[in-house]
């Protein structure tokens, strides 16, 4: 090789290692490292055993993984059809842009003064990661976010969304929470207590023993001696699988004049365990308009929606057409005359 040749190959060596210097170097003034700042996403969810959400105007939120599925602040079952919006967040993040130096103290300053911190844990008592979350970009199409022991903030957004992220980390406790009332497997039901305070004649009582089930009106003055429709008792348990309410209403402002009036149903159901629930229905609709509260269950039915009280003193509202069909009266059992 000539000398010119060697020459040349010793710049373009040269010319490669100040790049990588320049590089490594811009990295570093940018706030520390690229695997520190941008390493937001989670590789490995199932590895992933809690998650603290911490705002500055809301309660904390620890999320601690149970089973198949996650309970919130010790208490409370998540509803997953919620929480996956945060899951997918922490899995399938991505950088959208690097915000110019100039603006950098700006969103700095947001997220001290009104940032979200997400800690998430592998099993140790230590977070594997931080992230801090704050204000969604001018374009409203990703969120400002920077990683705990950095500071330089990045624009992320979530690929296939239109619009930041910050809101999937700000909903109150309430949005948060399963929305289930009624998740029981036929097998494990003992009975069914279905009242109605103001139409008395068609309450009843279903139970279940050996697999066979059985109905009784509550007020004997009521019954009739008549052939009961087994398939329909079969049918009408079912619905008690899965019954899940439209939003929790706990801090609903007009919630004491609506338990002062009297519930148009009250079902309490029992399950083999020993473990009793109990829930009281009131008319939405009826209330809404100044009617008052139905009596039967064809009136409850014509509600398009109803307020919820269960036991626990939580306070629901749910939609009659997923609650609708639990609203029926002792008659309803009977089954026709053959012609």
């Amino acid at each position: 090789m000539n000398k010119i040749g060697i020459l040349g190959f010793a710049l373009i060596i040269l010319l490669g290692f100040a790049y990588f210097l320049s590089k490594k170097n811009s990295d570093t003034k940018a706030g520390g490292s690229v695997i520190t700042d941008r390493g937001f996403k989670v590789k490995e969810m199932n590895q992933v055993n809690k998650i603290v959400i911490k705002h500055v105007k809301l309660q904390p939120m620890v999320f601690t993984r149970k089973g198949d599925g996650w309970i919130v602040n010790g208490k409370y079952v998540v509803d997953p059809a919620v929480f996956i919006h945060i899951i997918k967040v922490l899995t399938d993040i991505k950088l959208l842009y690097v915000p110019p130096a100039n603006s950098s103290e700006t969103i700095l300053n947001s997220i001290k003064n009104n940032g979200i911190q997400v800690d998430v844990y592998e099993g140790d008592d230590t977070p594997s990661k931080i992230i801090h979350i704050g204000s969604d970009t001018p374009k409203n199409d990703g969120t400002f976010m920077m990683m705990g022991g950095s500071d330089q903030p990045y624009a992320m957004h979530l690929p296939g969304l239109a619009g930041g992220i910050r809101s999937r980390f700000e909903q109150p406790i309430e949005n948060i929470r399963d929305k289930f009332l009624f998740h029981h497997r036929i097998t494990d039901i003992k009975y069914i207590k279905v009242e109605y305070p103001k139409s008395n004649k068609h309450s009843f009582k279903i139970t279940q023993n050996m697999g066979i089930l059985k109905i009784e009106p509550l007020n004997i003055m009521y019954g009739k001696k008549s052939d009961i429709n087994s398939n329909l008792l079969k049918a009408y348990i079912a619905e008690f699988e899965s019954l899940g309410a439209e939003k929790l209403i706990n801090s609903y402002p007009l919630k004491d004049s609506v338990l002062s009036t009297i519930p148009g149903c009250i079902i309490e159901l029992a399950d083999k365990g020993g473990r009793i629930i109990k829930h009281k229905y009131y008319a939405y609709d009826d209330f809404e308009n100044g009617s008052g509260p139905s009596r039967s269950p064809g009136e409850m039915r014509f509600q398009n929606r109803l307020f919820v009280l269960v036991d626990n003193g939580d306070f629901y509202v749910v939609q009659n057409r997923v609650f609708g069909n639990i609203f029926r009266g002792f008659d309803d059992f009977i089954s026709l005359p053959k012609n």
